[in-house]
């Protein structure tokens, strides 16, 4: 009797997994421990892949934190600032939404675990790549925050006076400092604030 063939993987399908596996050990470290915590062993461990596998799709340690940084942001910045047809047409709803991921845990703004905001800022003044693909998703939501503000003006529920550009950078500028004081366990209520940040984009007969 003759076997049969044993059927492989093309080899792109293969890489392709690898990479993925890598990628989802990180996140999960990394929210579980933080940035600076999980070594390369540990990533390599949890992924069940070795060191070789792991410098075949990346360089170094900090091209690896690039890839899944940008893993995380963007899916993020889909599910609260949508694309095309499901992007909200109301910041309130962006806010909602933000609310809701933070509330979740989608967003461990207030988790004991997780990527602290020194710890990002640190990776990036280390590593060109991380802080290249920090700026990049800080314009890609100031961006998307533009036109949403900008159709809200047209629909005449945000007040006009205000560049959508100012107010899209005075907004994710909010987010990273509630980071900074509940990092620093200052109380911060969240949805006060978010609150109190639309009665000022409101205009004058909404507030």
């Amino acid at each position: 009797m003759s076997s049969r063939p044993r059927e492989t993987k093309p080899r792109a399908e293969t890489m392709a997994e690898t990479r993925e596996a890598l990628i989802r050990a990180g996140i999960e470290l990394f929210a579980e421990q933080g940035l600076d915590a999980p070594s390369l062993d540990a990533i390599c461990a949890r992924a069940r892949k070795t060191r070789g596998a792991f410098y075949v799709h990346f360089a170094d340690r900090d091209a690896f934190l690039a890839a899944v940084m940008e893993r995380v942001g963007f899916p993020f910045l889909d599910a609260v600032l949508g694309r095309g047809d499901d992007a909200p047409r109301d910041i309130s709803h962006v806010v909602e939404r933000f609310l809701m991921a933070v509330a979740s845990g989608e967003y461990p703004l207030t988790s004991e675990k997780g990527v602290k905001p020194h710890q990002l800022l640190d990776a990036c003044a280390r590593s060109e790549k991380v802080r290249a693909r920090y700026a990049a998703l800080i314009e890609e939501t100031v961006a998307r925050l533009h036109a949403i503000l900008a159709e809200g003006q047209r629909e005449g529920a945000i007040r006009d006076d205000l560049r959508p550009e100012d107010v899209s950078t005075m907004l994710l500028a909010a987010v990273i400092g509630a980071q900074t004081m509940i990092e620093l366990r200052v109380s911060v209520d969240l949805a006060s604030a978010a609150t109190a940040m639309l009665r000022m984009l409101a205009p004058t007969a909404q507030r």
